[in-house]
């Protein structure tokens, strides 16, 4: 009888060789017949390989780190603020210019008094109310604003040119224009009208307290336009003149006579050619 320990020890398994195929018995190590079959066996799934940590190595630690904002919120908060800047400045001229022109179509009082000066700066010629669209009074005369000027020569003397007519120069910008401007509609028209009503036309002399303004008005209006025609500062002062013609009736068989109103010669400031 063979004890244990004389039991010859298996043989280790050969590494070098393959392993067999799937569904393919699996024989003993020597080369007699099998002794049994053994059903075939199927490779388990390769186990996932971790890696170690290399020594002195720390494991990262998740760190809470706050989202980035994007791009396009920046922008549109940009926007927001810059349109609420303009929106914000909007109203506040609108204020002031409902202010002033309450002002100007208010009736008399202290305050329009006050700020008279203040008003009219910022009404004429642009903003002018009235009430010629509910109640239209039309006009029954025409009238062209003429002009003149005084030079002075290099060698000391004086020379007068003849009379412009800034009226016709008005009118030549507005016709066969889709938009004219306004203040070739209005400006030299509403100047000689404030004029007039502020002056006294026997003698010329100022009415109320808007006299000397208007006269102001009406003077570096002239001077602009002379200054536009190519005429410098040597300029030393202006003459003004209204040819006023009646509207005739469609039937009326004779030609209205042009009046004229001249007015005296106006001495030029430094103020004037600003």
């Amino acid at each position: 009888m063979q004890s244990p320990d004389d039991t010859v020890p298996e043989e280790p398994a050969d590494r070098s060789r393959p392993d067999p195929e799937p569904g393919t018995a699996v024989g003993t190590a020597t080369d007699g017949p099998p002794a049994a079959q053994v059903p075939a066996r199927v490779a388990d799934p390769p186990a996932a390989v971790r890696i170690p940590e290399q020594p002195g190595e720390r494991a990262p630690v998740d760190v809470p780190t706050e989202p980035a904002v994007p791009a396009d919120e920046r922008r549109s908060t940009a926007v927001r603020s810059v349109t609420a800047v303009f929106a914000v400045l909007a109203i506040l001229v609108t204020l002031v210019h409902v202010f002033f022109v309450f002002l100007h179509v208010a009736p008399s009082n202290t305050l329009t008094k006050e700020y008279q000066k203040e008003t009219g700066t910022w009404v004429y010629p642009y903003f002018e109310q009235n009430w010629a669209l509910f109640a239209p009074n039309p006009m029954s005369e025409n009238f062209r604003v003429q002009a003149q000027s005084r030079v002075r020569n290099p060698d000391g003397t004086l020379t007068e040119s003849g009379w412009s007519d800034l009226t016709g120069d008005d009118l030549d910008h507005i016709r066969h224009n889709p938009y004219p401007s306004k203040a070739d509609q209005n400006m030299i028209r509403r100047a000689w009208s404030s004029y007039t009503d502020s002056h006294d036309p026997k003698d010329e002399t100022a009415i109320g307290g808007r006299g000397s303004l208007m006269e102001r008005y009406l003077r570096r209006i002239v001077v602009h336009r002379f200054q536009d025609a190519g005429r410098n500062r040597s300029m030393e002062s202006i003459r003004i003149r209204v040819a006023t013609t009646v509207i005739a009736k469609p039937d009326a068989k004779t030609k209205p006579e042009t009046q004229y109103r001249t007015l005296g010669w106006w001495e030029t400031k430094p103020d004037d050619f600003r």
